[in-house]
């Protein structure tokens, strides 16, 4: 007889409830899923912005020349009838205006109808790099939203700006994730003073141009620099080998106010290092303080090769441009990069990327900041951008291997593009990899250290009377530190022989003896990963070593960071790693960007290298500035001086060209010299406000010294003078190449330390309906 009853429903509802849970659980999972994704994706697209808005950056940077030169039609139209009374500050303003605005519209216009710019143009000033095709496709689109039949976007000229309007920029990354900007580009008209301003060349806007640097005299206290700074190297004129350009001795001050460029062609010494290019002992490795100062203001573009900071204190508030190295040497070297402030812009950028052959890096090409000295400090805790497009180096090149064992060494290669001294160690291999029975995972090294002495590396590398021979190094035996064999670092296609360095260091008795250190010799990218590998086996190791060399360092957290390399943050007690970080930024056409620039303003003053004559980046400096055969003219013989004098505000100014070393003095001062050309060294015994071009270096003697750039108008009136009454007498505008057209050619004013004297271009680009998907 069939029975119903509810037996068994429990089981339903158990299976019931067990699905519904599972159910409930996939879409949790799911929703987690997605939102991850989300997350990353948008983090994706936030890099991807940046890169866009990179590309407008550059576009934004051409377009600073355009305005530059309609800025000097302007100013070159108002000066033409400065004399005419009937035309007051007013009409001025508004005659600039006009030809400025006209002189823009013709250099971006596409055709004489005015009514398009022309895109080519604007596609020009990007780097071409990111308009090379990838899989069909280029990185970077460049194009309008209302183009015409040719692409070209509209163009609006307005009383006060010129409007490109509707430019879009489309960038994809290396994994195809794409990020599009849409603008108008407002260029916008300058407010002009013509109160009290003159047509010079932006070669005085200088106060100092010293073709072979610059040197601050021991015993000085302080120096105070306001116009802006060239200091080249004495390998600029072929007569030395010094690759100094600017030096602050111990106790000395060089504080730079009041500049928009401070150029350094070689390397700028804080503090004194002897011996630095002999591989000497160093004065200031034995613990001396030597209260060096390098003080730089926030308006500031300094570029330089290397900043060596030998027991000193630097302070860089503006923006900074290294092509190799900044290094702190001796006992106590201060770094201090940007305030603490709301106005606060500081950045950092080493934009040394180890050169173009990526399988051979060049350490001198490698931008990295390097602690090598005791108790120093890094604070970079109020920077906003931090660049560093290369990693630090063992300079073991410098040991000289004077014995007849092994080869000439060469400098490593490493993972971290901000390190300590300290780091060092775990580059070396681990001594279990070093001659080993065999190249088996099992295999036992003969002598298990690391170094050898030359005697224990004869023999793991001798072969037997057996025929029989150690490995080298064993690329297989996992290592005791971290768990890993070298195998799991060496890139494909690569033996372990290539990724081996030995630096052989002979003994300071006995060349014949020393000892052969074995250090991985791997890509940034591998070389980053060993180093986490290993700061992950042994932190306590490493924290011990970075609080031998350091006190601290510090970093802004919320700054934009990006290096090749790892980089360390250290608070005086504990040690963090951080993984370098390049996602989403092409370091290496930055690097390459950045470099031209660098190039041309060592060359000739300039920004843009494609304003650079043929043949200009491979002489000096002087040589692209100075017409010499005129200047021989003048003063043809060895110790030769002429005089040019002018009036100006009922005052009398004058300008002297040498022929040799000059030294300026109280008397030079008390006669107001405002422009020294020289053809050898320039010695400052005295304040000095002006421009002075050396071919030499120039020498600043004299303490508390004060040195400040000229009234523009007033060069203008110096510039015009003329060596005699002669038709056919030269000017002094004739010693400077192309002298006469430098006339026309203004970038700065007579007041320049007043805010509405100065001219930014950068200021007067601004974006207009800007959206982004």
């Amino acid at each position: 007889m069939k029975r119903n009853d509810n037996r068994g429903a429990s089981f339903v509802m158990v299976v019931v409830a067990m699905a519904i849970v599972a159910v409930l659980a996939v879409t949790v999972l799911w929703i987690a899923l997605m939102n991850l994704q989300m997350k990353v994706t948008d983090e994706k697209n936030t890099d991807n912005f940046y890169s866009a808005e990179g590309v407008l950056d550059q576009i934004c940077t051409g377009l600073q020349g355009d305005i530059s030169k309609a800025y000097s039609a302007g100013y070159t139209k108002v000066m033409e009838n400065y004399s005419d009374s009937s035309i007051n500050e007013a009409g001025r303003q508004s005659n600039f205006a006009q030809e400025y605005l006209k002189s823009l519209k013709t250099s971006l216009e596409y055709d004489s109808t005015g009514m398009t710019f022309n895109m080519g143009k604007l596609i020009q000033y990007v780097d071409p790099k990111l308009l090379e095709k990838k899989d069909n496709q280029p990185r970077a689109i460049i194009k309008s939203t209302n183009a015409d039949v040719n692409g070209n976007g509209r163009l609006k000229v307005y009383q006060n700006r010129v409007v490109l309007n509707g430019l879009r920029v489309e960038y994809t990354d290396e994994k195809g994730f794409k990020s599009i900007i849409e603008t108008d580009i407002s260029l916008g008209v300058p407010s002009m003073s013509f109160t009290a301003s003159g047509g010079v060349p932006e070669l005085f806007t200088y106060s100092l141009v010293g073709n072979e640097g610059l040197d601050i005299i021991s015993g000085l206290n302080k120096v105070n620099l306001s116009g802006n700074l060239y200091a080249g190297c004495e390998n600029a004129a072929g007569t030395g080998t010094s690759t100094t350009s600017v030096t602050i001795p111990n106790n000395a001050t060089l504080d730079v106010k009041d500049t928009s460029y401070m150029i350094a062609e070689g390397d700028i010494e804080v503090g004194d290092f002897a011996g630095k290019d002999t591989g000497t002992i160093k004065k200031n490795m034995a613990g001396v303080h030597n209260n060096s100062t390098l003080s730089v203001d926030s308006q500031c573009q300094l570029w330089t090769s290397n900043i060596n900071v030998n027991g000193a204190t630097v302070k860089l508030d503006g923006m900074t441009y290294v092509a190799d190295d900044m290094t702190l040497k001796g006992t106590g070297s201060k770094v201090t990069l940007g305030k603490n402030n709301k106005n606060n812009n500081a950045k950092y950028v080493g934009f040394g990327n180890g050169g173009a052959d990526k399988e051979n890096p060049v350490a001198g090409d490698s931008s990295a900041i390097i602690i090598n000295g005791r108790e120093a400090s890094l604070d970079m805790s109020n920077i906003r951008e931090l660049m560093l497009a290369g990693t630090a180096y063992i300079n073991t090149q410098a040991i000289v291997n004077s014995s007849g064992v092994g080869t000439e060494n060469s400098n490593v290669p490493m993972g971290e593009s901000i390190s300590v001294k300290g780091d060092q160690i775990a580059y070396l291999v681990p001594p279990e990899c070093i001659g080993t029975s065999g190249d088996g995972a099992d295999a036992k090294s003969l002598y298990n250290k690391n170094p050898l002495s030359y005697k224990e590396y004869k023999d793991i590398t001798a072969t037997g009377q057996d025929q029989t021979k150690y490995t080298e190094v064993n690329a297989n035996v996992v290592s005791t530190k971290t768990g890993k064999a070298l195998s799991a670092y060496l890139p494909e296609g690569r033996t372990i022989d290539k990724c081996i360095k030995k630096v052989f260091v002979p003994s300071t008795d006995n060349s014949d003896d020393g000892l052969v250190y074995y250090y991985v010799n791997l890509p940034t990218n591998k070389a980053a990963e060993y180093y986490r590998d290993y700061f992950g086996a042994d932190s306590d190791k490493l924290n011990r070593y970075t609080k031998f060399y350091t006190d601290s360092i510090k970093v802004n957290e919320a700054a934009s960071i990006y290096t090749a390399g790892n980089y360390s943050i250290y608070d005086g007690s504990n040690l963090s790693l951080l993984k370098g970080i390049a996602d989403g930024v092409d370091m290496d056409a930055q690097s390459d960007a950045l470099q031209r620039t660098y190039t041309a303003l060592n060359s000739k003053l300039l920004t843009n290298y494609a304003d650079l004559p043929t043949n200009a980046a491979s002489v000096s400096l002087f040589t692209n500035i100075v017409n010499n055969t005129n200047l021989l003219k003048i003063v043809p013989n060895s110790g030769n001086k002429h005089i040019f004098e002018t009036e100006y505000q009922g005052k009398k100014y004058q300008a002297i060209v040498k022929n040799g070393n000059y030294t300026y003095d109280a008397n030079d001062k008390s006669h107001n010299v405002d422009i020294i050309v020289a053809t050898g060294d320039v010695t400052l015994n005295a304040d000095f406000t002006g421009t002075i071009v050396a071919k030499g270096r120039i020498i600043v003697n004299k303490d508390q010294c004060e040195i400040d750039n000229g009234t523009q108008e007033l060069f203008k009136a110096l510039l015009l003078e003329k060596v005699s009454d002669a038709d056919d007498a030269l000017h002094l505008y004739d010693v400077f190449m192309d002298g006469a057209n430098y006339l026309g050619n203004v970038s700065s004013f007579s007041n320049k330390k007043e805010a509405d004297t100065k001219i930014d271009y950068a200021t007067l680009i601004t974006y207009q309906n800007w959206t982004k998907e």
